[in-house]
């Protein structure tokens, strides 16, 4: 049986900012303090864990270990997903509304008309025209699985700033645009076991389809201070 746990952890992205807050109440709300220009700070995201079990013949012979968080999509409302943080890929991925499997049905999706910061691409990064009926798509593979997704570029945050405008959005250290995938299929394995909603890849950009995806790659151009370290706190 599945027994997901939660746990006091946290991805830690440095950046020109500090986080002081260790209780696990108050990492929900954190709170920023500027340090002085060239030491780097904190951003925080508390995790949770999730014994997922690994079957052979219809047997449960072992479980692995998968850590999530939380990361906000879109404005001007944003839309929560859990995300497993994963360094072996560059790309984040998260269900689209439009997904039809099972395993989509069992997660949080993406509302792409809830989003006034999203734009749908092409393949190449260039906005779809409004007449066009078929989607450039694309097929990635994950261990057993695989999903199917289209394109879109998007607003991505480590927190959420419900009620911040755009532009408060835009000067905020861990905001981002981010080209993404949006999930329009997905195997029920492995993602049909999961508690987490999609992936976030934290791979270098030579993981990603384009310099466009990386996380990082896109974090460290809107702040050049940024340093391209993260560590897991368990």
């Amino acid at each position: 049986e599945m027994s997901p746990l939660s746990a006091l952890a946290a991805v830690v992205v440095a950046a020109p900012l500090l986080l002081f807050s260790t209780p696990a109440s108050a990492l929900a709300k954190p709170k920023f303090e500027a340090r002085p220009a060239g030491q780097p700070g904190l951003v925080t995201i508390p995790l949770d864990k999730q014994y997922v079990p690994v079957t052979r013949n219809n047997r449960t012979v072992m479980y692995k270990t998968a850590y999530f968080g939380t990361i906000y999509v879109g404005l001007p409302q944003p839309q929560a997903f859990t995300v497993v943080f994963d360094t072996g890929s560059g790309h984040l991925l998260v269900p689209s509304a439009k997904c039809k499997s099972p395993a989509c049905e069992t997660h949080r999706t993406y509302q792409r008309n809830a989003s006034q910061s999203a734009v749908d691409l092409d393949h190449d990064g260039q906005p779809v025209a409004a007449d066009v009926v078929e989607r450039d798509q694309v097929e990635i593979a994950f261990g057993t699985g695989e999903i199917v997704g289209d394109f879109a570029s998007e607003t991505v945050c480590l927190n959420s700033h419900a009620g911040s405008t755009a532009a408060d959005v835009e000067q905020a250290m861990d905001c981002t645009k981010l080209r993404v995938i949006m999930a329009t299929e997905m195997t029920t394995e492995p993602f049909g076991a999961f508690e987490f909603d999609g992936v976030l890849g934290l791979g270098l950009e030579s993981l990603a389809l384009d310099p466009e995806f990386s996380f990082f790659g896109q974090m460290t151009k809107l702040n050049p201070n940024m340093e391209l370290q993260f560590g897991v706190f368990v």
